[in-house]
């Protein structure tokens, strides 16, 4: 693990008055100033002139104090900036302690994913307990110089039927032709497919339960790219989907915009609404891989290569997670509604800081869920191989979470399946899922892999 960003103070330090440590340094400075000017004069074996004392003896040093008291107000000016972009949070560790408002949990009834290493929770958490998990060189795709484009490929993205269905349907319900292109196409199959998993395991349920079907509403979390007209006609089909794989009840759609970060931050509005009959599929999809993307990402100098190591694999996939209040007898998790910390993506990328603003997001996130730091027991992040996140990562974990192993209880979704946007955070909220139950444990998600954009979120075992 990294080295934490900031040792724990001493006992004994800064025991003298502020005054005298500042007059102790100034009295250095012209004392080592004056030292050099003499051994200079003398070596040189010349007589100095009034305007070079003045200026060696007292004008040097005093330069230098003054430099250094404005360069320390700038950097602690720069240093201090990020936390405007955060709400101010307690600083120990326990959230239980700060009495914040706590935010009402939601129940997990089921989680659903394509990923590249796995068709099924299980299948991935396997995979990567195996470290067979990892983005290889791709058999189509290949970079300006002809070498094979590392990234993680889904083997079941591809299915013409699907796109015939689609397009037969839209124009039946009077949709113009959206234009998908091949990667949309890709990730529109991988969400078809988790949409109808879920929706097929909540009929059951239902029809078990012998209970009046509630009214399902369905939060398609789509890629930013992606054009009014795109997302429209896939929010219409997934909701189609859900009533084809046997949904009885009303099925609506939750307004998720256009930024999938913000929609699924939105899941803490649903749990204030959650005490009225209502169940909500969420459902996130993309894909990269293709010749546009990785077009794009070589113009735009982000695609991983041999001469570009801190560039971003080509993943896809699609995930999951079937929702309700947190009373509902058959949750198998229950998720507390993620935090979120939006900033300018340029201004993101000079940030120096990212393990304090982190720290400040998952403290809020856990005095919000009403957990101790002492008792997370895993970490399931989005990061991928890109160091600067991955240094952020550890180094929040290594300072806050110390009784973690980095090495077994760290999950890195992005290290698995490359660069998928939000798809990788709901990844590892559903995987958060299995591991909570697993280990009877809270499990803490993070998202910083997105420009821009932190999140986290905690999932806890329901019983």
């Amino acid at each position: 693990m990294s080295t934490p960003l900031a040792a724990e103070p001493l006992g004994a330090r800064h025991t003298l008055p502020g005054w005298i440590r500042q007059g102790l340094i100034a009295a250095g400075v012209f004392v080592a100033c004056w030292g050099g000017a003499i051994v200079w004069w003398r070596v040189s074996a010349r007589a100095p002139g009034p305007r070079e004392w003045l200026a060696l003896l007292f004008g040097l040093p005093l330069t230098a104090l003054l430099a250094a008291l404005v360069g320390g107000k700038w950097i602690a000016r720069r240093a201090t900036a990020p936390a405007d972009t955060i709400p101010a949070t307690p600083a120990q560790a326990s959230g239980a302690a700060a009495h914040p408002e706590r935010t009402r949990h939601m129940a997990i009834l089921a989680t659903a994913l394509r990923a590249p290493h796995g068709a099924s929770v299980e299948d991935l958490a396997a995979a990567i307990a195996d470290n067979r998990a990892r983005p290889d060189p791709d058999r189509v795709l290949v970079d300006d110089d002809g070498c094979p484009v590392m990234c993680a490929r889904c083997p079941d993205a591809r299915d013409d039927a699907l796109q015939d269905d689609v397009i037969a349907w839209l124009a039946a319900h009077g949709t113009e032709d959206p234009h998908f292109g091949a990667e949309q196409w890709r990730a529109l199959t991988l969400a078809s497919a988790v949409a109808a998993e879920l929706a097929g395991r909540a009929a059951i349920e239902w029809i078990v339960r012998d209970d009046a079907f509630p009214r399902l509403q369905v939060l398609p979390l789509l890629p930013a790219d992606w054009s009014a007209g795109q997302r429209d006609a896939a929010a219409a089909w997934l909701r189609h989907t859900v009533a084809q794989a046997g949904w009885q009840g009303e099925i609506g759609q939750a307004a998720s915009g256009a930024d999938p970060a913000a929609g699924i931050a939105r899941l803490a509005d649903i749990a204030a609404a959650a005490d009225r009959p209502c169940v909500t599929l969420v459902v996130a999809c993309a894909s990269h891989v293709g010749d546009a993307t990785v077009a794009r990402w070589t113009r735009d100098r982000t695609l991983f290569t041999a001469t570009q190591p801190q560039g971003m694999m080509p993943g896809e996939g699609a995930a999951g997670l079937l929702l309700a209040a947190s009373s509902d007898g058959g949750a198998a998790a229950l998720l507390a509604p993620p935090e979120h910390v939006q900033d300018d993506p340029a201004a993101d990328v000079r940030r120096h800081d990212g393990a304090r603003v982190l720290e400040a997001l998952v403290e809020r996130t856990l005095a919000h869920a009403d957990v101790d730091a002492a008792d997370v027991a895993m970490i399931v992040a989005d990061t991928g191989h890109r160091a600067r996140h991955l240094l952020e990562l550890m180094e929040y974990a290594s300072a806050r979470l110390r009784q973690l192993d980095g090495s077994a209880d760290v999950v890195r979704v992005g290290a698995a399946g490359g660069y998928s946007g939000i798809v990788a955070f709901v990844t590892a909220l559903a995987l958060a899922s299995h591991y909570a139950i697993g280990r009877q444990a809270p499990v803490l998600c993070i998202a910083n892999e997105m420009p821009g954009c932190r999140l986290a979120a905690l999932v806890r075992p329901a019983v």
